[in-house]
């Protein structure tokens, strides 16, 4: 094993050594943050700084996955040994409830202390379109339906998700909102202190700006108990709030708990002069310039939304239409799958809700496979979309036993832009992704679908504190070589 210090920037050094027992590490993009993450996860588990169990967190299973390796890698499997882990937040949050629910400071309906937390219910339970969705409330200690305004959508249907909860059945968003409630309580507060306490020495949250007010309210608790806490991030990469999170909590949480503020700046990401001086004036809110011409053919193209990756020439294959709120927009997506996976090497994206939402599983994908390519061979010599879209309602309503809605204009539409794909000349297609799923990656050349406004914002300079202004940062940020627009 290599010397813990070995290969690291001075910055680094002084990040992964840090004695403070509030840690606050500000990485750039490409500054090296999850090997950061994971010398400093080692250096407390072997080094006896934690005075108890290490744990990481992260927001996302992939992210999550990345940091594991990075530990594995570094220090080795035992590492990782019990009780020091990496974990989701998610994870964590379903621990806490489940602590809870054994204590009996919080009461499950029928008196259930174990429950199963999915990730959706899509799939698992009917759905109905409206603007209001069920929930959990807590009434006392006692867990109860209730319901919550929601954006025109398909939720789970009311009834059914009773009975679901009754069997001890909910996913992730019940448990934080349980979670968030059930933390106004004084004894509740107390437990959850003594269990974090008994349990973690060090704790270490990355992609802190991704947090909402519940995950927090956790850290700050963990900071008040004298956990030793690291928590890593970047506020020009904050993306989510659309999903609740709430970068703008973070310096709050950083001043009240006197965390000390380490930045990373130096980019191992950027290879060329053009990409580094590209982030470093975005970065600074200065005008930027991007070239008028592309030069090369780039490796991706990003776009804030899959509407306009779908508007660039038929070159760019998107590799989603976004998540599949119906049946026939699943099976739609299962066809587009079927697409990227054969020309590209790559799943589209939300195909796991394309299959929740149809309820059937990977040896049900494998079986459709070849008609699916039928389909697609059929569509490619001929014009007929009506007649592509009842053998893919046809195929794919022989393997899922759930109901199809009438032909949608928008069905039709989806079809004849994966025809103009599939028609499309040229060596082969460039992927395209929206910023969301191309945050924390990089490619050698990347390509931009932008807006009049995003172009507009160029010209004056970006600001952290916008997250369309963040959005546009993140995408410009990619390239190891060149960003052009496309």
């Amino acid at each position: 094993m290599s010397e813990p210090g070995e290969g690291l920037t001075d910055e680094q050094i002084a990040a992964v050594c840090s004695r403070s027992r509030r840690t606050y590490i500000e990485a750039a993009p490409g500054s090296g943050k999850t090997t950061v993450a994971a010398m400093r996860f080692g250096l407390h588990r072997f080094t006896g700084t934690a005075e108890g169990a290490v744990v990481g967190l992260s927001f996302t299973r992939a992210a999550t996955n990345e940091l594991q390796q990075r530990i594995r890698l570094r220090w080795g499997a035992q590492a990782l040994t019990w009780p020091h882990r990496v974990m989701t937040f998610d994870a964590f949050l379903e621990r806490l409830l489940g602590h809870l629910l054994e204590l009996g400071l919080v009461k499950w309906p029928g008196g259930l202390t174990a429950v199963t937390v999915n990730d959706t219910w899509k799939g698992r339970a009917r759905q109905k379109w409206g603007t209001r969705c069920p929930t959990l409330v807590l009434k006392g200690r006692a867990i109860a339906v209730g319901t919550r305004p929601a954006r025109q959508d398909s939720h789970v249907e009311y009834a059914d998700f009773v009975a679901r909860v009754n069997d001890g059945e909910c996913t992730h968003d019940e448990v934080r909102a349980v979670l968030e409630a059930a933390l106004d309580l004084e004894d509740v507060r107390g437990a959850i202190a003594r269990l974090l306490i008994d349990s973690i020495g060090a704790l270490i949250v990355d992609e802190i700006y991704d947090a909402n007010r519940l995950d927090l309210r956790l850290v700050e608790l963990a900071c008040l108990q004298g956990l030793r806490v690291t928590i890593i991030g970047d506020p020009w990469q904050a993306l989510y709030g659309f999903r609740g999170a709430s970068p703008d909590l973070v310096p709050d949480l950083v001043a009240a708990q006197g965390f000390v503020r380490l930045p990373l700046t130096r980019s191992f990401r950027f290879s060329t002069d053009q990409a580094r001086t590209l982030s470093e004036r975005l970065r600074q809110g200065q005008a930027v310039t991007l070239p008028a011409k592309v030069l090369v053919r780039p490796d991706i193209v990003l776009a804030g939304t899959w509407k306009q990756l779908w508007e660039c020439p038929p070159s760019v294959l998107p590799a989603s239409f976004g998540t599949p709120e119906t049946t026939n927009a699943a099976a739609i997506l299962l066809l587009l799958d079927r697409l990227t996976t054969t020309t590209l090497g790559e799943r589209a994206v939300f195909l796991p809700d394309a299959l929740a939402g149809l309820d059937i599983g990977e040896e049900a994908l494998n079986r459709l496979a070849d008609p699916l390519s039928e389909i697609l061979e059929s569509m490619r010599g001929s014009s007929d979309i009506d007649a592509a879209y009842r053998a893919l309602i046809r195929t794919v309503g022989e393997e899922s036993t759930r109901l199809f809605k009438r032909k949608h204009p928008t069905s039709i539409r989806k079809l004849e832009l994966i025809r103009t794909r599939l028609l499309a000349d040229g060596p082969g297609f460039v992927p395209g992704l929206t910023v969301h799923q191309a945050k924390g990656r990089e490619w050698n050349d990347v390509g931009v679908r932008l807006t009049e406004k995003e172009s507009s914002l160029l010209s004056t300079g970006l600001r952290s504190g916008q997250e369309s202004h963040r959005r546009l940062y993140v995408a410009l940020t990619r390239a190891r070589r060149a960003t052009t627009p496309l």
